[in-house]
């Protein structure tokens, strides 16, 4: 019996639109940043064949919350930009190598009533 010859094929390339990514990262962020995701507005720019995000959104605060958002303002964590990276890339299949917050308005969350 002979063998067959093991032949390697290139592996096939999925092209994502820009429109589809900026959806996909609006998601992601507004999830990660707790706002909705028309809220988020994405800019992506090529880098050395990956991209390189940068996401406005507003910054959530509290009535009681100290003035700039305090501990609630989870924009300027390492792991916020991360999560965003990690799962971005995942979903799209993509290479990110850098993720930019920029903070836009206050969006005031009142308390509920029976809050």
């Amino acid at each position: 019996m002979t063998s067959v010859p093991s032949i390697e094929t290139p592996r096939g390339r999925t092209e994502i639109s820009s429109r589809a990514m900026t959806r996909l990262v609006s998601a992601v962020a507004a999830e990660a940043l707790g706002v909705q995701p028309s809220q988020v507005s994405v800019d992506l720019d090529d880098a050395d064949g990956g991209l390189d995000l940068t996401v406005r959104a507003p910054l959530r605060e509290r009535p009681e919350a100290p003035a700039g958002g305090g501990e609630d303002d989870p924009s300027g964590s390492p792991q916020t930009r991360e999560y965003i990276r990690r799962t971005v890339s995942e979903l799209s299949g993509g290479r990110i190598n850098e993720v930019s917050i920029r903070r836009t308005r206050p969006l005031l969350r009142l308390p509920r009533r029976g809050d």
